[in-house]
């Protein structure tokens, strides 16, 4: 594949999203497209495809495939072109393969859209069947996907990606929202695909640690332009663009002790409010006049690429290290304070499915089985474990979306009501939860203004300008202008969308915030942001809270404690230094283990010995 001044552009607005995109891709190799939400990543990996969303438009450029110019053909030799030639995976398959056919039939219909020789389906389908590491099992070609989990409907996702034969697999945020197992079974996936088949990626993404273990190269992007292009071992060991080494900050690491993260100041500049120069200037710590008033221009050295004015004077000063933590300090009166929320004994269940007895043969599935643990004030206690553990399901539990079946739910040492309907106004104000998917959590026909609003209208007594006024701070807050509140969920990325839930929540000024993965569709920068801000709350107004997450990375950066899940059961619970330093159980070992990391080869390994302290119960 091969891009050459790839522009993007909203005609109605008469700004570019995305503009001067250029690289070169070799069959068999990777390139990595990373950058923050609103960044132009999607839409860069939409137009390799030659499409483009409503309102905007394929302005200029080439984007070839073995020398045949996609940009240049007709509707109907684009709809031939896609899937065989160049072919797209999702980032969320359940929203994108069909709920009414089964899954085999949907890798059968691309068979029958794209390869007219049908002697040759059944070998394709098997090989794309076998390269995704799914099971030759006929029950499960004829799965819906609803009846798969979240990385059998990825690894279908995949499967239909392959089946053609196609040279270039372009793949956005595949592994977003997926456990660590999960993930690692899928880029093991992925990484086997590029030595069995020659198949070129492109793979766009927020996780870091996935792009420095997958790909070859990595194009940084900011303001819908890539700011730094180098091969990926140049690129983290020596970033030279300010926005890079922000980015590189902003992550935190699992197997370095002691670190926190370090968000970005400001948030990503929008299209049509860019500055005349250099679009990250106003959050860059060397900016000069010069790059207020003039874009950077691209400066190449042997395979790298880079835009700033700054790039000799950078690289005499090196990246940040370790970040010292920040300095909030803990109310030891409202430490000492009996728990804010206990467990004791919580057990939740599903219906089972219908036995060959009929009805009155349907066993109950216990998804919690059993659980107890304490959240004091001011802390962070962290779920972890691969999907389907029951984390979800305890956090329905907590929040009353979900009656336990027995066990008691203690909030500042009194018993809850099972569902939230029957809990008081106070109750429900001051227990609030950020659900892993905005897209439904958030009403599409409500503005994020509104959205905002509404718990101030319900809990509080403020006047429409004192609402007003609160929307524009919480907006602030969590790194989002004050005009997004104009606007629609649709017009949002996803992570912007996970930030307007995040602030929602806030708004009711909360005591326990039950936060379900709020951090998975958030890129590094924003991920930093949030958690700086969570971490601000828990210290400055005591919020407990309770984050359940499967990235383990993130657990160690805010978490005080942290309990691991299996099967609906706790099987380790350990203050954060302890269960990383010495785990006890062999499942939290793996998990450790299956995390992707930076891995610049002077970190400790994922199980280190047992720190020079006496381990207490937590």
């Amino acid at each position: 594949m091969k891009v050459d001044d790839l522009r993007v552009d909203v005609p109605a607005a008469g700004v570019d999203i995305v503009a001067e995109v250029s690289f070169a891709l070799r069959a068999g190799t990777a390139l990595g497209i990373v950058g923050e939400s609103g960044s132009g990543k999607t839409t860069v990996a939409m137009a390799l495809l030659g499409f483009a969303r409503d309102g905007t438009e394929i302005v200029k450029g080439r984007v070839e495939v073995d020398g045949q110019d996609l940009l240049a053909l007709s509707s109907e030799e684009l709809r031939t072109a896609r899937g065989r030639i160049v072919s797209y995976v999702p980032q969320n398959p359940a929203r994108s393969l069909s709920p009414a056919m089964p899954v085999g039939s949907q890798l059968t219909e691309m068979l029958r859209a794209h390869v007219p020789d049908g002697s040759r389906h059944a070998r394709l389908f098997e090989e794309a069947w076998a390269a995704a590491q799914l099971p030759p099992d006929k029950a499960m070609m004829r799965s819906y996907p609803h009846q798969l989990s979240g990385g059998q409907q990825q690894r279908v996702a995949i499967a239909m990606a392959l089946v053609c034969e196609p040279k270039v697999v372009v793949m956005d945020e595949p592994t977003t929202g997926l456990d660590v197992l999960t993930q690692e079974r899928l880029l093991e996936v992925v990484g086997g695909l590029r030595q069995a088949r020659e198949v070129s990626l492109v793979y766009v993404s927020h996780d870091l640690g996935v792009v420095r273990n997958l790909v070859d190269h990595v194009a940084v992007m900011y303001a819908g332009r890539i700011v730094e292009y180098a091969p990926v071992d140049a690129l983290f060991r020596e970033p030279r663009h300010p926005y890079t080494r922000r980015l590189l900050e902003a992550i935190p690491r699992v197997h370095r002790p002691t670190r926190t993260v370090r968000g970005i100041p400001g948030h990503a500049v929008e299209p049509w409010n860019r500055p005349h120069g250099c679009p990250f200037a106003p959050r860059c710590d060397y900016r000069s006049l010069q790059c207020e008033r003039e874009m950077p221009p691209v400066t190449a050295e042997s395979s790298r690429l880079a835009r700033c004015w700054h790039l000799e004077e950078l690289e005499q000063r090196p990246p940040a290290s370790a970040v010292p933590a920040a300095g909030f300090e803990v109310d030891e009166e409202l430490a000492a304070e009996r728990p804010l929320l206990k467990l004791d004994g919580l057990v939740a269940t599903y219906p089972g499915r219908r036995g060959s007895g009929g009805r009155s043969a349907r066993q109950p599935v216990a998804a919690v089985n059993g659980v107890s643990f304490e959240a004091l004030r001011a802390q962070c206690l962290a779920v972890v474990g691969e999907s389907g553990s029951g984390k979800s399901t305890l956090a329905r539990c907590l929040i009353g979306l979900h009656a336990p079946s027995a066990g008691e739910i203690l909030f500042e040492g009194v018993p809850l009501a099972g569902l939230a309907r029957r809990r008081d106004a106070q109750t429900r104000r001051r227990i609030q939860i950020v659900f892993q998917d905005p897209d439904s959590s958030l009403n599409p026909t409500m503005t994020v203004g509104d959205a905002i609003r509404r718990p101030l209208a319900h809990f509080f007594d403020l006047s429409s300008r004192e609402q007003a006024v609160r929307v524009g701070e919480l907006l602030e807050r969590v790194r989002l202008p004050t005009s997004m509140g104009r606007r629609l969920p649709r017009d949002l990325s996803g992570g912007e969308k996970q930030r307007v839930a995040i602030a929602r929540a806030l708004a009711a000024n909360p005591d326990l915030l039950v936060c379900d993965e709020v951090t998975s569709a958030l890129d590094v920068a924003v991920q930093a942001s949030i958690l700086e801000l969570l971490s601000e709350l828990r210290f400055s107004q005591g919020l407990t809270l309770v984050f359940i997450t499967h990235d383990l990375a993130v657990v160690r950066t805010m978490a005080d404690v942290v309990v691991v899940m299996s099967q609906g059961q706790v099987r380790e619970l350990e203050p954060t230094p302890f269960l990383f330093a010495s785990p006890r159980d062999e499942y939290t070992r793996k998990l450790l283990a299956a995390t992707p990391d930076l891995h610049d080869g002077d970190y400790p390994d994922p199980v280190l010995p047992a720190p020079d302290l006496e381990r207490t119960a937590p």
